[in-house]
Order: structure tokens, then sequence, then C-alpha cells
């Protein structure tokens, strides 16, 4: 048997592992009713969205004690598990992630269960305490023993409880079982962690036949592959890898897609071939790849082995871009058009489809996929449902008569039959405790009840009378809140797009004044936001909530879509989210913004702005003609954070830079927060004008012990390193970057030359950015970056810096940031803020609001 050995992962991790697939079996309970506010998430957090009956799933599963497998064949395509339908196992690649880490998304209540095992050698016979980690149950056998039993079943919340394995000298068997009860997402995962102070034991995979050293450089050639840029606009797209092989070719075989048309099947493959020797392979023109961000698996398979790994990349080619047309409504038409051609395989496509000509055939073959989604109730799926009844009265028989009747007879009963809100009876994973959600659902019903008014709702027995009724004072609660909060989910290019689909739906179909009045006012706002808060159409700022493909996808975001339909500014996109409601309206966002979006030079907008619940957030936002600086002032500082991202700061839609304490160490996990989007531990935030400092102090229990900065650098017109400053300039705007703690530019993988990593839990960071108007020339600024006097006290997080042109900045975690001696005042406004688009100013006339 070979194997293949390794120390623990960073002297404390055992992440080497065999790991089966996962079983997987639909539980059904009785359906009950929810209940709740929709801001419950904030307290509680997203784990807050179960469902009542898991009481009776853990009573059940902790009365079951796990059994050992009747089969397991620990070795790459062994059979493990119950002899009817065992799992095979296959080689875990860890990729520097401290957690075997299998977490997904399933549409209804699963258990889903997992084994894994691995062997730790140890130099001679003794205790070794380990704490074991997972979020729902788990059983551990060393050595054919069971000697852990734990199920906590904290949904998405890893456990931990200590373990200590009585080890023999030499080989010793680790079997782990790991279940859950999946609910919509679900963190399946499972940690060893060492606590011993002696030397640890080694860890061993066993291969097979298969050659360990090659199966190493395979490895490493994975770890190192990278995009040579993470956004492809024109030519060809760029593969990178340190390829250790002289003798044979590697073959890395890429296959994924955009978000949803990965749910739908609908896959992208390209080949990488590199010859012996060879570091770079082109996968073809940028026009050939689909519009969108993409999430690829990378695979190689070497001694029969397969070494897979996540990657992105957003191709957007600008060749095939349509030349915005002059008016709100050219540029509709223009909209529905692209996404008929280029659009995610769904119900936007299928709507764009029917409303410009296109086949009726396709447009009917993916209605007829979302209504099998609706049906299964799968979670987001008021976000199609919203479609349907529009669908119906245009295209079906009362309409232009292009659905067929089997098509009209199955959305019909998917309209009738689906659960409209938490306090009708379920038992899906939809998810309801959000401001989104809660409008499409309310949206959805008022919608549905207008179309059969006389109907019999099955699932709440109301008729669609009624349910037009409850609607409306559902939907009239949600604009009172809203009308006075704006989104507690701040400027998040996620979902305002979704608010924009159930604001433009409402003002499209509903036949109820009030409410379309209503929906008028939302929009406005929305695109108020999208202008005060963009880059020149790019909405790429402060976030309440985001995601990787947000935080990378700014070509991608149906809000630079929405910005380009309202002004001409922004771009077209593959996502349809917002936009097809909006092309199916009269509505024209008001012109007045248009002067938001982009500031003439020797300008600068200033935004001081209050969001959400209970005044959830104070955003400070300045944008000058070169560049856009957002944050989130004072923002729960040290405590956990969630997909929020408190600063940021824009040149172009791929010049961006933020800092962030990475939730995770799995560059492509699905945490929430994750290696990119959120934060573990929030920083103290607090910005003047193109000036910032962020603060982190983290708890010395997070598992990830360093900070980062986000800089792409081959996106930049030039970048410049000196010692734990970082400086780029892009057009005539710079920036620079400062860390206590200092600067390592990482040079490897995915985020090579796009990443910076400041080690430890405390540290200060400082942003700046300015322009030609400050500073004659890239050198003149960094001369006179390094030459003003710093003083930073990285155990006190304080600092104060004395800007050329600023003056004196003062600030720590318990001292807000001051200009000249005058503190900064963020709070005491609303959702529209205080704003002025004014000749730029000296500090002496606005560093108090």
């Amino acid at each position: 048997m070979a194997y293949l050995k390794f120390p623990l992962f960073l002297g404390r991790y055992v992440n080497r592992w065999l790991v089966s697939g996962i079983a997987q079996t639909p539980v059904h309970f009785t359906p009950v009713t929810l209940h709740g506010d929709i801001n419950l998430w904030l307290k509680k957090g997203f784990s807050v969205h179960e469902n009542p009956c898991k009481t009776e799933f853990v009573r059940a599963r902790r009365a079951r004690p796990a059994a050992l497998p009747a089969v397991c064949e620990p070795v790459p395509g062994g059979r493990v598990g119950d002899g009817a339908s065992p799992q095979t196992f296959a080689v875990y690649w860890p990729f520097d992630d401290i957690s075997l880490d299998i977490s997904g998304g399933w549409d209804a209540p699963t258990h889903i269960r997992a084994w894994a095992y691995t062997e730790l050698w140890a130099d001679e016979d003794g205790p070794a305490p380990f704490l074991f980690t997972t979020c729902g149950g788990a059983a551990v056998w060393l050595n054919g023993e069971k000697v852990l039993e734990f199920t906590p079943f904290t949904r998405n919340i890893p456990a931990d409880t200590p373990l200590e394995l009585t080890l023999r000298k030499g080989r010793n068997s680790v079997l782990v079982f790991f279940d859950d009860l999946a609910e919509r997402d679900a963190a399946f995962l499972l940690r060893l962690c060492w606590q011993g102070t002696d030397a640890p034991p080694e860890q061993r995979v066993p291969v097979g036949a298969a050659d360990p050293t090659l199966l190493e450089q395979g490895e490493q050639a994975m770890r190192s592959l990278c995009f040579s840029r993470n956004h492809y606009a024109a030519g060809p797209v760029s593969l990178r890898c340190e390829n250790p092989f002289a003798q044979q070719t590697l073959h890395v075989t890429l296959e994924g897609a955009t978000e949803e048309n990965e749910q739908a099947g609908v896959l992208f493959t390209r080949t990488a071939d590199f010859a012996p020797g060879q570091t770079r392979a082109s996968l073809g023109d940028c026009a050939e790849f689909p519009f969108g961000f993409l999430l690829l698996q990378a695979t190689a398979v070497v001694e029969g082995i397969a070494i897979t790994r996540p990657i992105t990349v957003e191709t957007h080619a600008s060749a095939l871009l349509p030349h915005a047309a002059d008016t709100v409504a050219g540029r509709k038409r223009q909209a529905l058009e692209f996404l008929a051609h280029f659009g995610e395989q769904n119900t936007n496509r299928a709507v764009a489809l029917l409303a410009t000509g296109g086949s009726p055939d396709e447009a009917q073959r993916l209605i007829a996929a979302q209504v099998r989604f609706v049906d299964r109730r799968c979670d987001c799926s008021d976000f199609y449902l919203v479609y349907f009844p529009h669908i119906l009265r245009a295209w079906g028989a009362q309409g232009a008569g292009l659905l067929s009747p089997e098509l009209e007879r199955a959305m019909r009963a998917c309209i009738l039959n689906f659960r409209y809100w938490m306090d009708e009876p379920g038992d899906d994973v939809m998810w309801f405790y959000s401001e989104n959600h809660a409008l499409m659902f309310h949206t959805c019903q008022l919608l549905a009840g207008e179309l059969y008014p006389s109907e019999t709702f099955s699932n709440s027995g109301m008729t669609g009378l009624q349910m037009q009724q409850k609607a409306k004072g559902l939907l009239l609660e949600w604009f009172r809140g809203f009308l006075n909060e704006g989104f507690t989910e701040w400027n998040s290019s996620a979902y305002l797009p979704i608010d924009l689909l159930g604001l433009a739906s409402l003002y499209a179909w509903t036949q109820d004044g009030e409410l379309r009045a209503l929906a008028k006012r939302g929009m406005d706002y929305v695109f108020y936001l999208l202008a005060v808060h963009s880059r020149k159409g790019f909405f790429a700022g402060s976030s309440g909530r985001t995601y990787l493909k947000e935080q990378f996808g700014n070509w991608s975001n149906c809000t630079s879509f929405m910005s380009w339909i309202g002004y001409g500014c922004g771009t077209p996109g593959h996502a349809g989210k917002g936009v097809v409601s909006l092309c199916l309206s009269d509505y024209e966002p008001p012109r007045d913004y248009a002067a938001y979006f982009n500031v003439e030079p020797g300008f600068e907008l200033v935004c001081r702005s209050t969001h959400g619940y209970q005044k959830h957030v104070d955003l400070y936002t300045y944008k000058t003609s070169g560049y856009l600086m957002t944050s989130a002032a004072d923002f729960r500082p040290g405590k956990p954070g969630y997909q929020e991202n408190p600063l940021q700061l824009t040149f172009t839609p791929t010049a961006q830079l933020w800092i962030s304490h990475p939730g995770e160490r799995a560059l492509y996990g699905k945490g929430r927060p994750s290696y990119w989007a959120g934060n573990g531990t929030l920083p103290r935030v607090n910005q003047y004008k193109g000036f910032a400092t962020v603060f982190y102090d983290i708890a010395p229990e997070h598992p990830v012990d360093f900070t980062h900065l986000y800089l792409p650098t081959m996106e930049f017109y030039l970048c410049r390193v000196q010692g734990p400053w970082v400086f780029a300039q892009e057009g005539d705007a710079y920036c620079a970057v400062y860390c206590s703690a200092g600067l390592t530019a990482q040079r490897f993988g995915p985020n090579a030359e796009r990443e910076f990593i400041a080690p430890g839990r405390r540290c200060v960071w400082l942003v700046r950015a300015a322009q030609t108007d400050e500073f004659p020339s890239f050198a003149a600024f960094i001369t006179a970056m390094l030459a003003a006097p710093l003083e930073v006290d990285a155990q006190r997080l304080a600092c104060r810096f004395e800007d050329p042109v600023y003056g004196v900045l003062r600030s720590g975690w318990n001292e807000r940031l001051s200009v000249n001696g005058a503190a900064m005042e963020y709070g005491g406004s609303d959702q529209y803020g205080v704003l002025e688009l004014r000749e730029k100013q000296q500090p002496a006339a606005d560093a108090q609001a």
C-alpha cells in the first residue's frame, strides 16, 4: 500500500482524508407554519431558518447511534457504507483548508451522510489530545473501536468537543461518520485539531498502487493553477500552472457555469493541455466563453486519481455588447434581445424570448423546468413564480396563444398550490426571513390572487380575492418599513436586483393603484442608490450582503445592467433579475439622478446616510471623477461578521480593492463569511473623503489569524510595493494602502498578484485615494505618502497621520476619526442621506457634517 504522507497542517490540523460521496435521503415532515419578524436573522443569524420538526429528526438520530459500515475499503475507489447502496471513497484535496468540508445546498429537507478515513502514525504509544468539530452529528472509530458519538446538530454553526485518542506506535486508522439534516444551505464539515504540546502524529492517506511522488507533484500543480487575470473582455483566456512534469503532458479539464446555469445543468467545458515543462495554456478566445462569473471545477487525473479544485473567472466579451440606444425604451428592447441570446437558462431568458419574438418552444422548455423548480418549493422559487401570472396573461390562451395547454395547466396548478408565506403550512426550505424575500413572496401572492380571484388556493384554503387582501396588507406593512428605513441589506449587488424585481413586477402588473404608486417610489429609490453609490454605472462599494460572484463580477452584476438601461452607463449582462420586469414596464428613472453617476473633474460627491432596520448602518460615500470610496462607519467592530463588506475603493469594474478578515481558509468555500466575501471579524472603519482607517482585533479562537487586501495588480496601470505600503495608479487617480503588520504579496495560486496578506490578529490599515489635482504625478503621491508623519500603535489600535492635503487625521479602536481636531459625524440621517455634489473643498469646510 502506498501513502501520501503529511505533517499536520499548520502543525495542528488533520486535513488529509479519504472521503466518500454523500448519501442523501429526502426527509418529509408534517407541514407546519412559521412565525417571526423578517429581520429576525439580525439577532439570531441565518441559522434561524430551521424546520420546527428538526427536533423530531434529531431525537430519532440521537436514539440511533452510528454503527460501523457493512463495507469499508479505505482506498481510492473503495466502497464504504451499507451493503445495499455504498458510497465510493476518493482522495480529499484540502488546498489549505483546515477542515474536511463538503458543504452545499439542498432544495428540500434531506438527511445527508458521509464517511471519512485517515491514518495517524505515531512515534510511540500514548494519548493524543484533539478537538473535534462538526455541525451535525458524527461518530469516530480508532482502530475499529468507537471512541466518540457527538450529535450537536447546531445548524451551520460548528460545535467542538474534546477527543483524546490513545494511539499506538506506528499505524492508527481513524474512521469518521458524519451526517446532518440539510435545510437549504448546509455547512457539512468536520475538523480534527491537535491540542498537544509534544510532537504530533503524522497523517497518511492510502492511495493503493498510485505513485505518491507523482500525486504530490500533481497536487502542487493544481495548487498553483490560476488565470492570468480574474476578468476577460477580449482576447484569449489564459491559464497558468507551475508545471512540475518534465516527461508527460498535464491535462486540466475545467467544467462549470454561472450560478443559475449550473443549477440548470447547463455546463461549460474547456481543456488546458500543459506540455512537459509548459506553464501557460490558452483556453480560447473570450468570445467563445459564456457571459458571466464562472465557477469552474478544474480536474487533473494523475495515476488514475482525480485532483480537483475550484477556480473562478469572469468573461464578458466586449465585442458582443450592443451600443447603448439613446432612449430608455430603446435600451429596454436591447436588454431583452441580449438576454434572449446570452441570458442564463431560466425564466428571465424565457420571458425575454417571448417578448422579442424568439422561439416559443425554447421559452416553454425553460418555463417547464422552472415550474418543476417552483413545485418542489425550492429556495428562491419566489424569484421566478412572480413572472407566471404575466406569462399566462400575455402569451397563454387569453393572450398570444403561444403556450401549450399542458404547460398552461402545469403553471396554473403551480400557482394555486404554492406556499405564499411562512404562516402557511409547509416542510420546505424556502427562506422567508429577509426583506427581499418578503417583498417577493407578497408580490407573488398579490399577482396570483389577481389572476385567479375566484379560485381556491390549496395551501392556504383562501380564495384569490382573499389572497389579494392578505398580500396587500403585508405589502403595505413592508412599504411602511422600507420607506422609513431603506434596505437593511444595504447596497447589495446580490439583492438590490431582487428588490427591483419585486418593485418592478408590482409596478408593471398589479391592478392595485395604491401599490403601483408605492412601487414607483421604491424604484426611484433604487435608482437613486445606483446613481450615488456607483462608479460610472458599476455598483461596487460597501455592502450589507455580498458573495464571491458579486465581489469579483462587476461586469456580471445585475446592478450594472440596471444602470445601463436607466442611464446608458454600466453594461448589459447575462443575468436578468430585476431587468426583465423593468423592461416590460413603462417605468423610466428620474433624469436628475444622471448627474450623480459621473462626477466631473474638480468636483466631489459626499453622501452620509443611514440604512436599515433600527438604523442598522451609517454609510459614508465619497466620489470624484477618478474613484469611489464607500464605508460602513463603526459597524459592529469586533463582532462576528456575516456577508458585510465594510469598505471598498473602486476605480473601474476590475481595478478595485477591499480589506477583509477571511471567514474561512478555503479559497472557494461555502462559508458565510467566506475567504473574500464578508469578514470573520468585523473591523472598525472610519472614513473622511479619500482616507479611511481600518482596525482589526481578532479573537484568538478564530481559525484565521491574518487579514488581507484584494488589489489585482494587473488591472492597474502601475503598482509599487514599498515596505508596509502598496501603491497603485489607474488613470489620473492613485491609492496607497498601509498595514502595521506588514504586507506579503501572494505569488502563488489563484490569488497570485491579487492578494496581500498581513499576519496577526491586531493591526491597523490605512487607505488613501487621491488624484492629479492633489498630487501632480504618481511618483509625487508616493513620495508625499512616505514622507507624511505617521504614528501607529498596533497594540492599542490607534494612529495619527499628517496628510499633506487633509491635515492631521487621528483615529483608534476607541476613538472616532477626527480631522484637524474635529470628530467625524456619520449618523443622524435617513436612507437618502445628506448629499452634496460640489466643487472640492478643503478639510476645514466639511470635517463635520
